[in-house]
């Protein structure tokens, strides 16, 4: 399969390759998560399996795309305000969300879900890449790429390491983050966005092997595969109507709050001198109205907050993200 996978992209040109991923990660998505619906509901297969598989994944696979990927992306300054604003909106999102969602009367599991899936939205090639790829061409895949570019270190710099310290507080073994703690597997992917940052940065290439190969390819989808087919272990239909009261709020704070944010500091851009293209703030907007992030399931999991709700979660934003945002932006900038 990979070899043929390999082949197939090697002989497409870029545009045709990117269409290729797309529609593969399409694919990947809606097979993954029936296959875990199915493997749960008419199978028997334990929801239990989720966090085993993630946690594979993040051990196993996570830590190699973060590696491969943040050291081969461009850290060009000529757009250096567009991943700026990527973090900003990420983290300002996480910090609203987390204001937010303390107003609800949730266990401490449930709430912590419930702000990652405000704060961390999927950006990449089954949410708003794809967009931009459709409105907007390979420039504006690549823009989207430059946008997110750093989504994953920022992510485990950040992300990785409160979710371990509450993991150590709550376990009563202490109270502070010591470096031993990145022995800890799961923490792989901080030490792996570190090495890749400096390798990047010192220009030193990766070698032949991996593009022409197409590694990062292959684990980006063996990854996807994995971590789609939990979350389906843990989409339970019956139990999604449980969780209709915070469908509403989370998807006011996607799909307005977010992009209102998005346009504000765009303005505040254009006030201070630093005016974005037209495409530029088109792809901004765009990726500012995206559904919850495949990768919010994953921490969720691994780090045991409450799986059902990221699963519930990320299906709910997903499909009002396909079924309303996704026509909105295709009329209003298309």
């Amino acid at each position: 399969m990979y070899p043929l996978l390999s082949n197939t992209i090697a002989v497409l040109s870029a545009e045709h390759a990117a269409q290729f991923r797309l529609a593969g990660m399409f694919v990947v998505l809606v097979g993954g998560v029936l296959a875990g619906c199915i493997a749960n509901n008419r199978l028997g297969v334990s929801e239990r399996w989720a966090k085993i598989i993630m946690t594979a994944v993040l051990i196993f696979l996570e830590w190699l795309i973060a590696l491969l990927i943040i050291w081969q992306i461009p850290l060009s300054r000529d757009l250096v305000w567009l991943p700026i604003i990527g973090i900003v909106m990420m983290l300002g999102i996480t910090t609203g969300s987390a204001t937010i969602f303390s107003l609800f009367k949730l266990d401490h599991k449930s709430r912590l879900t419930l702000i990652l899936a405000g704060g961390l939205s999927n950006l990449g090639y089954t949410g708003g890449a794809f967009v931009c790829f459709a409105l907007f061409g390979t420039q504006g895949l690549g823009l989207a790429n430059i946008y997110s570019v750093l989504w994953m270190p920022t992510a485990c710099l950040v992300f990785f390491p409160l979710l371990k310290i509450r993991e150590l507080r709550l376990s009563g073994s202490a109270e502070k983050f010591k470096p031993i703690e990145l022995l800890d597997p799961r923490m792989l992917p901080l030490p792996a966005t570190i090495i890749a940052l400096i390798l990047n940065l010192k220009g030193i290439k990766q070698p032949d092997f991996i593009a022409d190969f197409h590694i990062v390819d292959i684990f980006v989808y063996t990854a996807s595969s994995l971590s789609f087919f939990a979350i389906g272990l843990r989409v339970n239909f019956s139990r999604i109507k449980n969780y209709i009261n915070l469908y509403f709020p989370l998807a006011a704070v996607k799909f307005l709050l977010t992009p209102l944010v998005a346009l504000a500091l765009v303005w505040l851009l254009t006030l201070t001198g630093h005016d974005l293209t037209s495409l530029v703030k088109k792809v901004v907007i765009v990726l500012s109205a995206c559904p919850s992030a495949v990768f919010m399931v994953t921490m969720s999991n691994v780090f045991d907050l409450d799986g059902p709700l990221a699963s519930a979660l990320w299906v709910a934003t997903t499909v009002i993200f396909v079924a309303i945002v996704v026509p909105i932006l295709f009329f209003v900038l298309a």
